[in-house]
């Protein structure tokens, strides 16, 4: 550790769970769209626009709070921002109408995207340069649990109470981080007065003018997009194609998912013994020969059996967990001053390429598992082009070379 002397476990441990509101916010619930729909009144694919407007909420908050953290510190945007998220998860309990729950996530989002900003920017404050992507991937092994274990909690409280008992446990969980945060996170950063909102311009320019962030952070957010392809499309090719219920639906999508909890906690150890850099390239090749196999195979054979499918799926998330990580570390290497600004943006992008990956599965729609990993192939490609390109040019920083 670089700057503090604060516990580590429980560093990690606050900064996972902070960062989980944001999956949480949007997945847990997603199994009360029907029962919202028949109470507002509304089509369900009405309901979808509360996703929407959670979805806008995050990103134009990201990139605000970014600048925030640089000029004030960490810590206090970040307790009013999860304030503001406890409130607007209530209110999303209490919402009448959909459209004042549409707002209300909105604001949801804001408060939330904080938590996404801060852990970035917290880990840069904290770790030197060579540790931080361990502390990514063990952030990220916490954050990992939230997608997986979300639908079935969400399941749970709709039909053991009713859609609001999901917001009301959002609320409480975000409250209670709120209160961890209060007592047991220091301030790890420092207050940049030409930083803030109205030098937010020109600092987001001089971030990306930086040619190792823009690499790092493009090829980074490609990579991790392969998991929102397997998200998008796991739903239609398990229980479309396969014809598997519900409840085995669940058990075949964790098994997949937990491969990116394992790749983290891997990745965590790896680059203790190895460059970070080294590690991420041992992942990518990895996730591009896995990808484009699959995608071949299942051309030629489409009646592949599941469990060739979900141990497939299992090894290319686990690869994942060997590249983002570190691919994030690369591109926040070059900041101090400006490591929230750099987080936020690095957020932002990887939020859009997902956006634009779920959407490509969308507009590809099949219940074959050809399109799920020839989407994934081509973002894997692409990925291992742009990081690969980092790693062979100057792009890479020069106290980072591995």
């Amino acid at each position: 550790m670089a700057k503090k002397q604060i516990n580590g476990t429980l560093l990690i441990t606050l900064l996972g769970l902070l960062a989980a509101l944001g999956p949480l916010s949007i997945a847990m619930y997603i199994p009360g769209f029907a029962h919202m729909a028949t109470e507002f009144g509304v089509a369900p694919q009405r309901v979808a626009l509360t996703l929407t407007t959670y979805f806008i909420g995050i990103t134009i908050g990201q990139l605000a709070f970014g600048p925030l953290i640089d000029r004030y510190g960490r810590r206090t945007p970040l307790l009013w921002a999860q304030a503001l998220y406890v409130i607007a998860s209530l209110g999303c309990a209490w919402s009448a109408t959909l459209d004042q729950l549409a707002l209300v996530r909105f604001f949801q989002a804001l408060g939330g995207s904080a938590g996404m900003v801060s852990a970035m920017a917290i880990i840069s404050d904290v770790y030197k340069p060579d540790r931080r992507a361990g502390a990514f991937s063990l952030v990220m092994l916490v954050l990992g649990v939230a997608p997986i274990v979300s639908p079935s909690l969400g399941s749970y409280f709709v039909a053991s109470f009713n859609w609001e008992a999901n917001f009301l446990f959002l609320a409480a969980f975000g409250a209670a981080i709120t209160l961890a945060l209060l007592l047991y996170l220091p301030e790890t950063g420092e207050a940049h007065p030409n930083a803030g909102l109205r030098h937010a311009g020109t600092n987001y320019l001089t971030v990306l003018r930086t040619r190792p962030f823009l690499a790092y952070a493009i090829g980074g957010s490609l990579s991790n997009s392969v998991i929102f392809a397997f998200v998008a499309s796991s739903p239609l090719v398990f229980m479309g194609y396969y014809k598997v219920d519900a409840g085995a639906f669940a058990l075949l999508y964790g098994i997949s998912a937990s491969g990116v909890l394992l790749g983290n906690y891997m990745n965590s150890r790896l680059v203790r013994k190895a460059h970070y850099l080294k590690v991420m390239d041992r992942g990518l090749l990895l996730l591009v020969v896995l990808t484009v196999a699959m995608a071949a195979l299942t051309w030629v054979q489409p009646d592949l059996p599941s469990s060739w499918v979900v141990a497939s799926l299992f090894v290319v998330l686990f690869a994942i967990g060997l590249v983002y990580p570190n691919a994030v570390s690369a591109s926040l290497a070059p900041f101090k001053a400006l490591s929230g600004s750099a987080s936020a943006l690095m957020g932002a992008c990887m939020m859009g390429v997902s956006a634009l990956t779920t959407a490509l599965v969308g507009v590809l729609v099949t219940r074959s598992s050809f399109t799920m990993f020839a989407v994934m192939a081509v973002m894997s490609v692409l990925a291992a082009l742009i990081l690969q390109g980092a790693r062979r040019s100057k792009t890479t920083p020069s106290n980072e070379r591995a």
